[in-house]
């Protein structure tokens, strides 16, 4: 299990080399880039270029990519939304453009995962949504296949990605090339994590982790909030998972090498909390 970071943390700012570097130092060895415009240009070749010739010396480091879901980060309650599930075709087929071209990047610097969100925030659930999610991932998927890259699909506050029913419409839909990405901090919201968690099973393929209070989407660090990580661990101990955890935090007005260091000795709490649980199933056993 990979102790991973999104550059999410950064998100108000342009993605710089720096910025990957002081996360390096900081000990993670996964890496997730929050490809959302202004953050990370992935249609500037200067951008693109200067990045991939860092993380092209670091081995494995770039784990997945975060593709669009907004136009414009920085709009806040203005946000453009980019679904693949919208129902008006002009639209979704506006998405799915935007996707491929950050996609594009797995063309410069490898990535085994790209995450992508299932509807916009608040959507609600119907067929013609799930169709159009469909339609989508048709054109998608081979386009991510050609350059390396696994599609995963995250579950986010709206009716449409509760975990069940995305593993229902993986399943109906029989797509075997996609996965889950799920986000603890959005189950937290309208779910209990470890119950989705095991009935996420193995489409469950990489994780977000951040804490909230079950209110708003706070991105805080673990433990910080209410999210019973215990219970987390376990589940994902009963699943057999596997993959990167990946912190996907926000700063709160602190210095970003407080939050890194903040985050990296959050992990070793996970690691005691992984050994009582394994010390209890010892005694029990």
């Amino acid at each position: 299990m990979k102790k991973g970071i999104s550059t999410y943390l950064f998100a108000e700012e342009q993605l710089t080399v720096e910025q990957l570097q002081s996360v390096r130092a900081s000990g993670f060895d996964a890496l997730e880039i929050f490809a959302l415009k202004p953050h990370f240009d992935y249609q500037s070749k200067n951008v693109t270029t200067g990045l991939a010739a860092w993380l092209s010396d670091q081995e494995a480091f770039l784990q997945s990519l975060h593709t669009p879901f907004c136009a414009d980060y920085r709009a806040g309650a203005n946000r453009q939304w980019l679904s693949i599930s919208e129902t008006d075709k002009i639209r979704r087929e506006q998405a799915v453009d935007e996707i491929r071209r950050a996609l594009e990047f797995a063309e410069k610097i490898p990535f085994p995962l790209a995450i992508v969100h299932m509807g916009a925030p608040e959507d609600r659930f119907s067929s013609r949504s799930l169709d159009a999610t469909y339609y989508s991932l048709e054109t998608l998927i081979p386009f991510a296949r050609a350059r390396g890259v696994k599609l995963a699909l995250e579950n986010i506050p709206n009716e449409l990605s509760a975990l069940e029913r995305m593993r229902r419409f993986l399943e109906d839909a029989r797509l075997k090339e996609v996965g889950i990405c799920f986000d603890v901090g959005h189950s937290h919201l309208q779910a209990k994590p470890a119950s989705e968690i095991r009935d996420g099973g193995p489409w469950i393929v990489s994780m977000h982790i951040h804490d909230n209070h079950g209110t708003q989407d706070e991105h805080l660090l673990p433990f910080d909030g209410k999210v019973d990580w215990p219970g987390v661990l376990e589940a994902l101990d009963t699943i057999e998972y596997r993959g990167n955890l990946i912190l996907e935090l926000k700063a709160w007005n602190r210095p970003s090498s407080e939050v890194l260091r903040l985050a990296s000795e959050r992990f070793d709490r996970f690691r005691k909390c992984q050994e009582e649980l394994q010390e209890m199933k010892t005694r029990e056993g």
